[in-house]
């Protein structure tokens, strides 16, 4: 039975004028009766409950929902106030110590209800702990602590699943420096596992972080065999995720990252006008994109800006990333490092400062090793190779191109001829011009040379990705 007459009898002055003008206001006639009548008069449920009109059917639900407008009074929509809902749980020693038990344990249910509509595990947490104390003489005591002990279960299956998430990234970093198959078996069991610990924890923040990893598997290894659901379905189910999520709760700053997947995906797919929406979207949140870097590979939109920005004509828009203090990121992550490296290589490249674009390069070769990443290493000497040819520095550019033709031989040796295949077209493209002859002959099958190149240059062995476009457009492809 609710301890309504118990909760409004204890109700402070303040808080009970408040429920009272709210309910005048509203005009619930009613709750208003009811209200009064418990806080000012001796009327017995029947007297009021004839006074009314009302079934007891009826008048239980008036009772109940008179107590919920009241849980609401004294606590508040955790959906929409923030700061709110902090001092509210900081709050809750206070309440249980200086309120009557009545007060107190409708106070916690209202926050109860409110923590369990998100899976607010570490804050329900608080909140079950309390209602322990609240009920120690109580048989609801047991109730409680099995719900304390389940948000403790939640909150550390939570937790393995934002660390088995960080993993994923760094290990998708490495994938895709490599493309490695022994990495892509690492990303397929942490997809497994995630899926295992959200079968046992049917957690909202969970199954966000599982639908995170499959996009990125969807959208970053498309031609895994392990990929099961479409990108648009996930992005659907994930933003739904979003838009239900609380504004007090960490995961919902993660939206960013959703909107940058949906770049990455509508621009994989040709599909422009979501394109350039999620492009604005994301860019403007550019300069601390980085960071999230334990949620996603979103060091990979540095590469992706640059060939949207090449292909829209917007390349002077990138000419201020330039600046070292312009993007924030994690200093201990290398692969980003090297990605920004590259980003303001082909920047100063576009204003056609050469010696600093390849200056950006040699640096990369300098201060990091690229032995174990040769998808990365390839990437940056074809790039090196571009460079020279443009500036017409063809001695440089030949002793880089022998040093790629002997690594790519090697490949196919130990590899299948399609892995590499496609860049033995770009290189005897580059060895076409290097021979300097300006035949048309010579023009055409450079032409050639590079439109099987791209026809080939397939998302699970893609080199060159920044340059492209400049290729198409200089190729007329």
């Amino acid at each position: 039975m609710i301890k309504l007459k118990e909760v409004i009898i204890q109700l402070g002055k303040d808080n009970y004028i408040e429920i009272e003008k709210t309910l005048i206001k509203n005009k619930a006639d009613r709750f208003l009766y009811l209200l009064q009548s418990y806080k000012n008069t001796t009327l017995s449920d029947k007297d009021i409950k004839n006074h009314l009109g009302v079934t007891a059917n009826a008048f239980y639900v008036l009772k109940s929902r008179l107590y919920d407008k009241i849980q609401e009074s004294l606590s508040c929509d955790l959906y929409i106030d923030q700061e709110e809902s902090i001092k509210l749980l900081l709050k809750v020693p206070e309440v249980c110590l200086n309120s009557p038990r009545e007060t107190a344990i409708a106070y916690l249910e209202k926050l109860e209800k409110e923590l369990n509509r998100f899976d607010m595990h570490n804050e329900l947490l608080i909140i079950y702990s309390a209602l322990k104390k609240m009920n120690m003489y109580s048989d609801k005591y047991y109730h409680y602590s099995q719900l304390y002990n389940k948000q403790v279960s939640y909150g550390l299956s939570l937790e393995k699943s934002e660390e088995l998430l960080g993993n994923f990234c760094r290990l998708l970093a490495q994938y895709d420096v490599s493309k490695s198959n022994e990495i892509l078996e690492k990303l397929n069991f942490i997809k497994t596992e995630i899926t295992s610990i959200y079968n046992l924890c049917h957690s909202r923040q969970i199954e966000l972080i599982k639908n995170l990893i499959e996009l990125q598997l969807v959208i970053f290894c498309p031609y895994n065999s392990t990929n099961k659901q479409s990108a648009t379905d996930l992005i659907q189910q994930t933003r739904i995720i979003f838009d239900d999520l609380p504004v007090a709760i960490i995961q919902k700053k993660w939206e960013l990252v959703l909107d940058y997947l949906s770049f990455e995906y509508y621009y994989s797919i040709n599909s422009y006008q979501e394109t350039n929406f999620y492009y604005d979207k994301v860019n403007a949140k550019f300069s601390s994109l980085l960071l999230y870097n334990h949620i996603c590979f979103v060091s990979r939109f540095l590469i992706s800006k640059i060939k949207y920005c090449e292909e829209q004509g917007k390349m002077e828009t990138l000419y201020l990333d330039t600046n070292k203090d312009a993007i924030l990121y994690d200093p201990l992550d290398e692969y980003t490092k090297i990605s920004i490296c590259l980003y303001h290589s082909m920047i100063y490249y576009h204003q056609g400062k050469y010696k600093d674009a390849i200056s950006m390069l040699a640096n990369i070769h300098n201060e990091f090793v690229l032995k174990n990443y040769s998808h990365l290493y390839l990437n940056i000497k074809l790039t090196l190779i571009y460079y020279y040819i443009v500036t017409k520095d063809y001695d440089k550019a030949l002793i880089n191109l022998k040093t790629v033709t002997s690594i790519i031989s090697r490949k196919i040796k130990a590899l299948s001829a399609d892995n590499c295949n496609h860049i033995s077209y770009l290189l005897k493209a580059f060895n076409l011009i290097i021979s300097k002859e300006s035949s048309p002959k010579n023009r055409f099958k450079q032409r050639d040379f590079i439109i099987l190149f791209i026809a080939n240059n397939n998302k699970n062995n893609e080199f060159f990705t920044h340059l492209i476009p400049e290729l198409k457009r200089k190729y007329q492809i």
